[in-house]
């Protein structure tokens, strides 16, 4: 079954071609460190036979830090934290990545007197915080500031690096024309509006050497008026491909759109708790409006996936809607993409790969009810909260 062959990226051969895509899981100490939950949660997810796993975004400076229990990848202190954390994954045959990250205008304000930092003065609409345009020192210190955490990485144990270009996170809005306003030699076209992705990749390229695998997550769509489509995505990522990137994963969609990024249900109980009844009547009526505009179907990047796969000379990672062995494997055999990502299936179902391999499943029992995903805005831990309602298990 093409699902269970291995697949090579880099130097890197993984048991299989299934991954588990990046979330953020809210399992942190307050300052940013791997916990007890962290630990079990990788444990059951290499014990469930994920040939790669991709850990929640990690933020590479205090400003790019969006959630208090975030974790870290901004100092030295989380080498040893996450060390113990690797060995037991790699005990099980899997291998794991570090996602790495700068929040950029998608940040929580007023966290600490946090200034929010982003391309252009483009409001958050979640939020309803306006971020302050960057410096070009300040563009040039994150830069290197994504290397160092790549570096630290690598020193973790790691077998590999993310990128986290995608969902209207720093990176994504120097992408986006929606965010990305500025006329310098940071915006003003396509061009010039990846350039920070592609020093970002030069950095952590610099840092971790060329047998170390960087990959990358970009959004190829931001489903937005003016944001970043399929006509600026595309070139970014054929030259990263270009540049050296060992492979790309493809999503889409911002924090103010996120049904088109994890299409499904609209948790929106979840989603409203504590908000004033405006604020409520807001998105509640956002929600369901992308939800009416943007539909769940099985594989739903795939489209631009096939578009793109034909030259892109590195492997593509399809995430979005990947429920049953049927459908990931015809993503496989059609050439469409090269290995096949999940989350939230994974996180109801951490043995998912494993029942998959024995036929003992062929679907997925994530509903996309999205519950998950609400309580981890909401300050809960990543879990599958389906069977329990709005309770926190």
């Amino acid at each position: 079954m093409e699902l269970f062959e291995k697949q090579t990226i880099g130097g890197l051969t993984l048991a299989n071609r299934l991954v588990k895509s990046a979330t953020l899981e809210n399992m942190a100490t307050p300052d940013g460190l791997p916990t007890r939950q962290t630990a079990r949660f990788y444990d059951r997810l290499a014990r469930g036979e994920s040939g790669l796993i991709i850990t929640g975004y990690a933020y590479v400076h205090p400003s790019g830090r969006s959630y208090p229990l975030q974790h870290r990848a901004d100092s030295d202190a989380m080498i040893e934290c996450w060390r113990p954390v690797v060995d037991a994954v790699h005990e099980h045959g899997s291998r794991i990545a570090l996602q790495i990250v700068h929040g950029g205008r998608q940040c929580r304000p007023g966290r600490d007197g946090q200034t929010l930092l982003a391309p252009s003065r483009v409001p958050n609409l979640v939020y309803f915080s306006l971020p302050r345009k960057m410096t070009i020192d300040e563009i040039t210190r994150t830069i290197r500031d994504f290397g160092a955490a790549a570096g630290r990485a690598r020193e973790a144990g790691f077998d590999a690096v993310q990128i986290h270009a995608a969902h209207g996170y720093l990176i994504s809005g120097f992408l986006s024309p929606l965010t990305n306003r500025r006329r310098d030699e940071w915006g003003g076209d396509p061009e010039r509006r990846s350039r920070f992705l592609t020093e970002v990749f030069r950095a952590v390229r610099s840092t971790v050497g060329d047998d170390f695998p960087v990959l990358a997550k970009m959004n190829i769509h931001d489903f937005a008026p003016f944001g970043l489509t399929p006509a600026g995505s595309f070139p970014a990522a054929r030259r990263l491909a270009r540049l050296g990137l060992d492979a790309l994963e493809i999503s889409g969609g911002l924090m103010e759109n996120p049904l088109a990024m994890s299409r499904g249900d609209a948790p929106t109980e979840v989603l409203n708790r504590g908000r004033r009844l405006p604020a409520r009547v807001y998105f509640s009526s956002c929600l369901a409006f992308m939800r009416l505009f943007l539909p769940f179907r099985e594989n739903y990047f795939q489209d631009y996936a096939a578009r793109l796969k034909p030259d892109l000379p590195i492997p593509l990672i399809l995430v979005g809607g990947v429920r049953s062995v049927r459908g990931a494997g015809q993503v496989l055999r059609s050439g469409t993409a090269d290995l096949v990502s999940l989350a939230r299936p994974l996180i109801r179902e951490p043995g998912l790969p494993k029942k998959w391999r024995e036929g003992t499943a062929e679907r997925a029992s994530c509903t996309s009810c999205n519950r998950c995903l609400g309580e981890v805005e909401q300050g809960g831990r990543l879990a599958c909260y389906r069977d329990t309602g709005s309770r926190r298990p």
